[in-house]
């Protein structure tokens, strides 16, 4: 037995000593025999619990009626998934024609499209990047003559 509760042998001797300190030697005795007959209660009750709940399932005929209603349930779920799968086999046609229908429509009405103005390859610069860029030529102002 490694653990019980989850609870190893080193934690068990820390919560031991503790229970001596807060309950006094006295108390602890009784404590220990009452916790190992509440444990073993437990224990018992769940042991009857399960021994009765599978009994109650291997000795009724209900038991094979649920296997029966879990394998019909089973061939149901078959038949859904391949009744889905014809659905959406004929929707994707559907939703495939529809769509070239729109695109052919949309084709039709629409004017052809405009090819875009070829833009100049040198803005504000040099075709390369080692060359020196062009500066923008200084404006002629007249002078105020006030």
């Amino acid at each position: 037995m490694d653990s019980f509760f989850g609870i190893g042998f080193p934690e068990l001797v820390l919560i031991l000593i503790v229970a001596g300190i807060v309950m006094g030697p006295e108390r602890i005795g009784q404590t220990a025999r009452w916790l190992g007959r509440f444990t073993a209660q437990m224990r018992k009750i769940s042991r009857d619990f399960v021994r009765q709940l599978n009994q109650e399932l291997d000795g009724s005929g209900d038991g094979q009626a649920i296997k029966d209603a879990m394998q019909e349930v089973r061939e149901l779920r078959k038949e859904l998934s391949d009744l889905r799968g014809e659905v959406n086999q004929a929707t994707r046609g559907a939703t495939q024609a529809g769509q070239q229908a729109f695109a052919d429509v949309q084709n039709s009405i629409q004017p052809p499209a405009l090819k875009s103005p070829k833009l100049p390859e040198e803005q504000n610069g040099a075709a390369d990047a080692t060359a020196v860029p062009k500066l923008p030529t200084p404006l002629e102002i007249p002078d105020d003559p006030e």
